[in-house]
């Protein structure tokens, strides 16, 4: 992905928005508030891809005898990677999450 040039209004003014994108389906605020924040659009469009990583996480367990430990495990690092984007959100850093942020960069929205 390429690195975004923001100077630090942009980035105050979205880093609330975009901790929140991180939580559950909350990333739909930044198309309702700040569709025009560079740097919430850059945390939205991660927290849209980890809640697609959660929702595809409840089918694990419809999968014989691992089901149960691959939904855990998933749930788990989405967990820690939403934690990973909510602090580097709040402190004003464009973090790199590990395959999220390479699906998240070929989303146009």
């Amino acid at each position: 992905m390429e690195k975004l040039r923001l100077d630090e209004k942009e980035i105050k003014e979205g880093a609330a928005l975009g901790a929140l994108s991180y939580v559950f389906f909350l990333w739909i605020l930044f198309f309702l508030f700040k569709k025009d924040n560079r740097f919430a659009h850059y945390h939205a469009r991660q927290g849209l891809v980890i809640f697609i990583g959660e929702i595809l996480c409840f089918f694990f367990p419809l999968i014989p005898l691992i089901g149960a430990v691959l939904y855990h495990l998933g749930e788990l690092i989405l967990i820690i990677f939403s934690l990973y984007g909510i602090y580097s959100s709040l402190t004003g850093k464009m973090c790199h999450i590990p395959i999220v942020t390479n699906i998240a960069s070929k989303i146009v929205i």
